[in-house]
């Protein structure tokens, strides 16, 4: 990137394509891959930890929403009913979630069989509709095939695959990021030697 005044070369870093703490970073990537890694082998486990914090994460926040459904201090609001209830469908699916993180777990995989069904469903239609324009489209149709394969797994799979998918889930999620975070680093790195001489 160039300034526009002078002409002149811009460090990445000015131009803002790269921050500046790249060890930060580095390190945040690196614990995020080696808790990605440990994920995949312990998914179990994983599994149970994601569907506690799910269910402390709806708890607290019907529990707020309860809250503020009373102190808000509105006299007429006409959906407070309705704030209500669903403030209370959050803390009982939380707090069953945290009762019972293995069904919370196996609700989850259920949820992400959908999703993933949903999905693979649109990358078609998509890939599809690419073809029309004579654009590429292979590769979305090819996704969206193994989104709907995945999901038939984890269906035909079920309740077992919610000991293990959740976790696996987040685990691959964990290290997806985590190397997009070390290469972030390691470009920045770079950019500051290419600075410096």
């Amino acid at each position: 990137m160039t300034d526009n005044n002078s002409g002149a070369e811009l460090p990445q870093h000015a131009s803002g394509e790269l921050p500046r703490n790249w060890g930060a970073l580095l390190t945040l990537g690196i614990l995020m891959l080696v808790f990605g890694t440990m994920g995949v082998i312990w998914a179990p486990a994983y599994s149970i930890g994601v569907a506690m914090v799910f269910g402390a994460f709806l708890l607290a926040a019907g529990s707020v929403q309860l809250i503020s459904a009373f102190t808000s201090g509105e006299k007429t609001w006409k959906g407070k009913l309705a704030h209500t209830l669903v403030s209370l469908v959050y803390i009982v699916a939380g707090g069953i979630a945290l009762w019972n993180p293995l069904g919370a777990a196996a609700g989850l995989t259920l949820f992400f069989a959908g999703l993933l069904l949903a999905i693979g469903a649109i990358r078609i239609v998509f890939g599809f509709q690419q073809k029309k324009k004579g654009w590429s489209w292979l590769w979305p149709i090819f996704l969206g095939l193994l989104d709907i394969a995945i999901a038939a797994l984890l269906t035909i799979g079920w309740p077992a695959t919610g000991i293990w998918a959740p976790g696996l889930f987040f685990a691959i999620e964990l290290l997806m990021n985590g190397w997009y975070l070390v290469l972030t680093a390691l470009a920045s790195r770079k950019a500051d030697a290419g600075n410096a001489s």
